[in-house]
């Protein structure tokens, strides 16, 4: 596959319909680059500060470097059936260098930056994308749905930039359902006190071909479909008994 182009360059755009079981309403998930969806970039992102703030962590966002989207290859953001935006995430894109990712600055300071260098520098040649700014509104009806459908985006992620790992930074109330969709705890990286003393933020990988034996089976399968239908471009096709997707225009970023 091929490497993930900057931004400005990518060209599909991908529409999920699920729906949130403990609401019984429906929600869409909207996957694009910044520049392609500039209206929705902004709600996302308005949405992940207000997420932050409400978390007393809004220094951690980096709105004002992050606004542009320069350095954002990809995001999805979540929306109800009123249209509002109740979470998302944005992915960067593929690594050159280790020095790219914005863990370092997480790390910055604490005994487990070098095997923080370590651990993303032996993974390099496979390709590593991060994902950052992910956020649930934790005050919608449908939140755990959103959470879920968040979760379970790291394998079309890894297949639609063609890189065999992806990683994020999680604090430790969210390890679980990040795990649920495949990621797994670096644990020969300490914890990081980041963004300040009341977390323990780790580092989590997805490893493409490890991701199978890390999901139960009705999740890898739910992903498996998710992702397959995501990437074929054409109508709107039907994913038994969940969701559909839709795609627009063609090529891998």
């Amino acid at each position: 596959m091929k490497a993930m182009r900057t931004a400005g360059e990518v060209v599909r755009t991908g529409v999920l319909r699920g729906t949130a079981e403990e609401a019984g309403s429906e929600y869409t998930v909207v996957a694009a680059a910044p520049g392609r969806e500039g209206a929705l970039w902004d709600r996302y992102l308005n949405g992940a500060a207000a997420a932050y703030e409400r978390h007393g962590c809004a220094a951690a966002l980096d709105y004002d470097e992050v606004a542009s989207g320069a350095g954002t290859a990809l995001f999805f953001a979540v929306l109800d059936d009123t249209d509002q935006v109740r979470g998302g995430l944005r992915v960067q894109p593929r690594f050159g260098a280790a020095a790219q990712s914005h863990a370092l600055v997480e790390w910055a300071g604490q005994p487990g930056q070098v095997q923080l260098v370590n651990a993303i520098e032996s993974r390099l040649a496979g390709g590593i994308v991060e994902v950052k700014t992910a956020w649930v509104d934790e005050r919608s009806p449908i939140a755990r749905s959103v959470a879920g459908q968040l979760s379970r985006l790291g394998l079309v992620i890894m297949e639609m930039s063609g890189t065999d790992h992806m990683m994020a930074t999680a604090a430790d109330h969210v390890l679980r359902r990040w795990q649920s969709g495949g990621g797994r705890v670096d644990e020969s990286v300490p914890p990081t006190p980041f963004p300040d003393e009341r977390y323990r933020t780790r580092l989590m990988w997805w490893d493409r071909a490890r991701i199978r034996e890390h999901t139960t089976l009705e999740t890898w399968r739910q992903m498996r479909m998710e992702a397959d239908i995501l990437q074929t471009s054409g109508a709107a096709q039907l994913l038994p008994g969940r969701v559909s997707i839709s795609t627009k225009s063609a090529g891998r970023w």
